[in-house]
């Protein structure tokens, strides 16, 4: 594999399932949510901490340290230490050898590293699977989880937004833009996997 793969996705399209699929077929290395406890590890910084302002807890135009319980004006610096961190841990690990990154910015970080780099958005058109994902993973009420769904593709676009000031699901921020609906979660990582061969922002073929 000659370039990282990063995921970005709506919620409930499958996007981890399928870099988790990428990930094994490929022997690249995945990161998703541990990407945050390396980041805690290696800045010092609790895992608490920096999980309370994970994407999911994004809320408003801008992030919203009051949603955390933080009062100390210190700790209006968090996000962007938080940001730091995270983006030192996904440069560091695809300069050891290209990995499977799920969200994070982490396109957007290794372009800026000038890391090559394959940028993938996964949607999906079958709402009532994404339903189906909301109430089997996360547990969410059958009721309420349009509006979950909704909620959380909100939060990922403001993170995105806040951090480097791209537009979330935007086609043109990304090489390849698939509908797991229609293609299915092997169809993308299949998509994914042919395209590796070919060069990315700069990158060189890597047969």
């Amino acid at each position: 594999m000659s370039q990282s793969i990063v995921i970005n996705r709506e919620f409930g399209s499958g996007g981890r399932e399928i870099g988790r699929q990428i990930s094994q077929r490929t022997g690249a290395e995945f990161f998703d949510s541990r990407i945050l406890q390396d980041a805690a590890a290696k800045r010092g910084l609790p895992a608490n901490q920096l999980a309370a302002f994970d994407e999911r807890l994004m809320a408003g135009q801008f992030l919203n340290l009051s949603i955390t319980g933080f009062t100390d004006p210190e700790m209006t610096t968090l996000p962007y230490r938080m940001f730091s961190a995270i983006a030192e841990v996904i440069t560091q690990a695809a300069e050891t050898r290209p990995a499977v990154f799920i969200g994070r910015c982490a396109d957007v970080i290794l372009r800026e590293a000038k890391l090559p780099v394959r940028s993938v958005f996964i949607y999906s058109t079958d709402q009532a699977a994404k339903i189906e994902r909301a109430v089997q993973i996360d547990g969410v009420a059958r009721k309420e989880a349009e509006k979950h769904i909704a909620r959380m593709d909100r939060a990922r676009s403001r993170y995105q937004s806040f951090f480097t000031g791209t537009r979330f699901g935007d086609h043109r921020e990304y090489d390849l833009c698939l509908n797991s609906a229609r293609l299915g979660f092997q169809g993308c990582a299949d998509a994914i996997i042919a395209t590796l061969d070919e060069p990315a922002n700069g990158g060189t073929p890597g047969r």
